[in-house]
């Protein structure tokens, strides 16, 4: 079993960018990544291998 990190990012209509580590699971395979799109914003939800490359992932997306 590995520990695979999740992270949620979210775009809203007025170009706002909000990204967190939100969950994590233990498993034999990663997660598939999945995508919402609602009238207001787009969420992804991305699944990573390590913490520091979900940790790297959020800071990217909150300089954007």
């Amino acid at each position: 079993m590995k520990t695979y990190y999740c992270v949620c990012t979210s775009f809203d209509e007025r170009g706002r960018v909000v990204s967190n580590i939100v969950d994590t699971i233990e498993a034999s395979s990663r997660p598939d990544n999945t995508f919402k799109s609602t009238r207001m914003k787009d969420i992804y939800l991305d699944w990573f291998d390590t913490l520091s490359a979900a940790r790297a992932h959020v800071e990217e997306a909150r300089q954007a």
